[in-house]
């Protein structure tokens, strides 16, 4: 499954490469966005689902190509190499790209008020009962530079400890899952879909959840290439905002919105469900305030040790929400 499943990201991400967006205009020129096809990455199918369910793409001038990954940086490095026009990814890993490209842009973000999708999780006959007990075992932050790396480092700073007093595997979702099932590692740090149907089908128990310790927040991120290009860039700016408009939608609908991710998944109908009822969440304005929180983030995740070099999240921030596009 892991081998069928990474040939066919590559070859998704070739084809995606090979293909013209189209619609490119100079900057004072007309532009036809019957023309452009916008490429969007996704994680594990969430936002396709999203969008589909609200119908908030419909009427929409240009066509939408979605990309489907297993996790962040799969889709943030599809945006560095120029495979997608745009893609949802965590502060964490988003950071963690911008510490080694200058290749994208953060153009919108969204907020969760209560992010129990993101967890410290352990199996359920599992005798850990803290945090402080993991010194010494073995466990997962998924991928290197995650939003469940950044929990794990987070977490265990709260217990006194640091990842020097486990032992740090990183491994991709589906293989984090495997393992933790067979006890090769004793938690595991990760995020939904991966939480949900851990919670659901192995009765995987919740050790420490994100709050106090992670701000909650999910970016849109774009390539440099596209926000250069008129049509491209025009095209997520009318995204961006029908992508505000989904996620208010799906606050006031998680029945419908589950119904549809279930139905493009093939996922079962309770991991639906349950990542539907927490995943509230709402497009804010990456204004002074959510930058400076931003830039906390990755001052942490620098001093963790994780980001190659310090960033200036100021610098890496083009807004393209629909009260402050330019």
């Amino acid at each position: 499954m892991k081998r069928l499943l990474t040939s066919l990201l590559a070859v998704a991400a070739l084809g995606l490469a090979a293909c013209s967006s189209g619609g490119s205009a100079g900057s004072d020129g007309p532009v036809d966005l019957s023309t452009v096809t916008l490429k969007v990455g996704d994680q594990a199918g969430i936002q396709q689902a999203l969008l589909e369910a609200s119908g908030a793409l419909q009427g929409a001038p240009y066509k939408v190509e979605w990309a489907q990954f297993p996790a962040a940086a799969p889709v943030l490095e599809a945006l560095r190499g120029k495979a997608v026009d745009i893609g949802v990814a965590g502060d964490a890993p988003t950071l963690t790209a911008l510490s080694s490209t200058d290749d994208i842009k953060i153009v919108a973000a969204t907020k969760v008020p209560q992010q129990y999708g993101l967890s410290l999780i352990v199996p359920k006959d599992s005798p850990i009962r803290s945090v402080a007990d993991l010194r010494g075992r073995t466990v997962s932050p998924t991928t290197q530079g995650s939003v469940g790396h950044y929990l794990l480092l987070q977490a265990l700073k709260e217990a006194g400890l640091t990842d020097k007093d486990v032992t740090v595997s990183f491994l991709q979702p589906v293989d984090a899952a495997a393992a933790m099932s067979s006890g090769a590692i004793d938690a595991w740090a990760t995020w939904d879909p991966y939480t949900a149907v851990a919670q659901q089908e192995q009765g995987a128990r919740v050790l420490r959840g994100p709050d106090g310790l992670a701000p909650g927040l999910t970016f849109l991120d774009a390539n440099t290439d596209a926000l250069s290009d008129a049509g491209r860039k025009q095209a997520m700016q009318d995204f961006v905002s029908r992508y505000g408009r989904a996620v208010e939608w799906a606050a006031g609908h998680p029945a419908e919105n589950a119904a549809i991710y279930t139905k493009l998944t093939q996922r079962p109908a309770a991991v639906a469900d349950l990542m539907s009822h927490r995943a509230n969440r709402s497009l804010v304005p990456l204004d002074q305030s959510l930058v400076g929180e931003i830039q906390t983030v990755a001052d942490d995740y620098q001093a963790y040790g994780v980001l190659r070099k310090k960033v200036e999240v100021s610098e890496a921030v083009q807004d393209l929400s629909p009260a402050n596009a330019r």
